[in-house]
């Protein structure tokens, strides 16, 4: 999948050269917290599933480069409207763990992103699909942390390869889903599930991200009929 992103350079010497953004929003997705609740959600239509799938791809396959998407000022509809609530949103930042940033750092390496250069990449095409069954995600080496109003999602290039993967069979899903057909959604699709290498004794060692599905324009071309 081509996808057209702004490659924000850092300079110096580090092996973290480059932040890249979607130049398209993806206007529909949100993220929530994870860690404070170690549970939430990645909510997108079918449109900013498929993209995203590919920019997790393109981030698994970018030893010095993250892929930041700033999604906490999109608009939103009631549902997450009541996530924001209980949970908090935040924005997103994928990631090899192999790419030096520290979470500490993001906010002066977020306050450098003004202007950059346009670029089309090819993103690496999804490989094969998974059973249907096959949603609870828990053998993928991913983990997240949380820091200045974001979710880093970070994993091995295998890893994010896997999610990216997963991510895009969800947004094929979509399109099929009967529910989403009928309502708009949301619709529980997948699940991401990983360590919280940050819990103390008395805390679940775990998050979940439950990757849900909501797309109007289903619902109103369903309407008009």
């Amino acid at each position: 999948m081509r996808v057209r992103v702004t490659v924000h350079e850092l300079g110096g010497g580090a092996r973290l050269r480059q932040v890249l953004t979607p130049r398209d929003p993806l206007r529909r997705t949100h993220q929530t917290r994870l860690l404070w609740a170690h549970t939430g959600a990645l909510v997108g239509s079918r449109a900013d599933l498929l993209r995203l799938g590919a920019l997790i791809r393109l981030a698994a396959v970018s030893p010095h480069s993250v892929v930041f998407l700033p999604l906490r000022a999109n608009p939103r509809s009631a549902y997450v409207e009541h996530w924001a609530e209980i949970q908090g949103l935040a924005d997103l930042v994928v990631l090899r763990t192999d790419v030096p940033l520290r979470r500490s750092a993001w906010p002066a390496v977020r306050a450098r992103l003004r202007r950059g250069r346009p670029r089309t990449v090819d993103t690496p095409a999804p490989r094969e699909e998974r059973r249907p069954d096959d949603w609870r995600r828990d053998r993928l080496d991913l983990g997240v942390t949380e820091f200045a109003e974001t979710v880093f999602l970070a994993g091995t290039a295998e890893a994010l390869l896997e999610a990216g993967d997963e991510v895009t069979r969800c947004g094929n899903e979509v399109a099929v889903h009967r529910d989403i057909h009928r309502f708009g959604g949301p619709a529980l699709l997948s699940q991401f599930v990983g360590p919280d290498r940050h819990a103390g004794p008395r805390r679940d060692e775990a998050w979940e991200c439950m990757v849900l599905a909501e797309d109007e324009l289903f619902r109103r071309a369903r309407a008009g009929d």
